[in-house]
């Protein structure tokens, strides 16, 4: 637990230094290609796009 202002500053020295485990990424805009058009890429792998 964080108490002192000692202790918030070291957290945020911390945060700023590794982002806590950092951006797992290779690039920080992490967009699928346009050309892809829209979709929902589900947490169970599937996929679902727009009919018409």
């Amino acid at each position: 637990m964080m108490n002192t202002k000692e202790e918030i500053y070291q957290a945020f020295d911390h945060y700023q230094k590794t982002q806590f485990g950092g951006w797992p990424w290779s690039r920080y805009d992490q967009v699928h290609d346009a050309s892809e058009g829209r979709f929902a890429k589900h947490a169970d792998g599937r996929v679902e796009k727009p009919k018409g």
